[in-house]
């Protein structure tokens, strides 16, 4: 049964969040934010706010500019407010101890939709359905090589499946026993960010974790650490990010949330660039270069060039991160993404950007 929420004109000041995903389209947005390990999605649509005051009006404003980051806070305070209260008695308290993937990634989900009543905005209650609304929870099956073929065989999509021959010689490690690794008074915690930094349960052990996600290239990138394992063995020189385990739904082996990556300290190319002399620069592009020749050589192809997915770590050299492909533009032309030819493409606008 559907609950009304009465709006509020203040801006939700009772507790803190992070905006998890928001999907805009021509005539609708669809707004989801985590407080305190519970997932709000905000559901709205034009043809819900047509009548009394100018709600269309300012639904249409915000949805134009939302790259602007001063516009982006003013929606959320718009959208959020018609269930500010509702909001506010689901998360009564901040979390007491550190949160495990599975409490931040398995969390209870409300939804709500905005509608106009005599201009003002309000909210309905709805109840969650994933097949309505969709499972925002990252998850890849692992499967047999026998049924790899059958996916094919019958021109499944092979999004979210990953064979398991395919995968390296790692933990496997449930989602329960990871906590993420900040303080609680940490911004990640305060905000409830997507986990990060991560440590085993009891352990000081850190770890980089990256969630499932078809759409940037996890099961590739999954492949190729598997193949940096092996080529490392014979070849530990070889300055790439390394995979030391899996991340499995707690009771559901087959099924991964995410993979942990060892933990670089250190920061971006694309920061330690800004105050570098010349040299440094020069030093840490021929790096890149003999890295990425090394990488060419086993057959495999960086992706996506760019300052980001480079970091230089605690004894100074450039080490490659990200293989989960795709490309930006202004260093690979769309055609040549995910092909040798696209990276030499990459590099050559890499070390124009570091040595002008």
């Amino acid at each position: 049964m559907d609950q009304t929420t009465d709006a509020t004109n203040s801006a939700p000041t009772m507790y803190s969040f992070s905006m998890q995903e928001m999907v805009t389209l021509e005539d609708a947005i669809s707004y989801t934010f985590m407080s305190r390990n519970k997932r709000f999605m905000i559901e709205i649509t034009a043809e819900r706010l047509e009548g009394e005051g100018s709600l269309v009006d300012e639904f249409y404003q915000f949805k134009d500019d939302l790259d602007d980051p001063d516009i982006l806070c003013d929606f959320e305070t718009w959208a959020i407010g018609p269930i500010h209260e509702r909001v506010r008695k689901l998360v009564p308290v901040p979390v007491s101890r550190p949160t495990t993937l599975l409490e931040y990634y398995d969390a209870e989900t409300y939804v709500f939709e905005l509608f106009n009543e005599g201009g003002v905005l309000k909210a309905n209650e709805l109840a969650f359905d994933p097949k309505i609304f969709g499972d925002a929870s990252p998850k890849v099956a692992i499967v047999e090589n026998a049924e790899i073929q059958l996916f094919t065989s019958r021109d499944v999509p092979r999004d979210g499946i990953v064979s398991r021959s395919a995968l390296p010689t790692v933990p496997l490690i449930p989602a329960s026993q990871l906590v993420r690794a900040a303080s609680l008074d940490s911004v990640e915690e305060v905000l409830c960010e997507i986990p990060r930094i991560v440590r085993k349960v009891n352990t000081m052990d850190e770890f980089f974790f990256k969630q499932c996600d078809m759409r940037h290239g996890f099961q590739r990138e999954v492949e190729i650490l598997a193949r940096l394992q092996k080529i490392s063995e014979h070849d530990p020189s070889l300055r790439t990010s390394r995979i030391v385990g899996l991340v499995n739904w707690d009771g559901q082996e087959s099924l991964l949330m995410g993979m942990l990556l060892e933990r670089i300290n250190g920061i971006t190319l694309h920061d330690a660039m800004l105050d570098a002399s010349v040299a440094e620069r020069r030093r840490w592009m021929d790096q890149v270069d003999e890295t990425v020749k090394k990488l060419h050589k086993y057959g495999i192809v960086w992706g996506d060039v760019k300052p980001d997915n480079v970091m230089i770590g605690p004894s100074g050299d450039a080490i490659l991160i990200d293989f989960g492909g795709g490309c930006t533009l202004e260093y690979i032309e769309m055609e040549l993404q995910e092909t040798e030819e696209g990276d030499l493409q990459g590099l050559k606008n890499l070390r124009s950007r570091l040595l002008s």
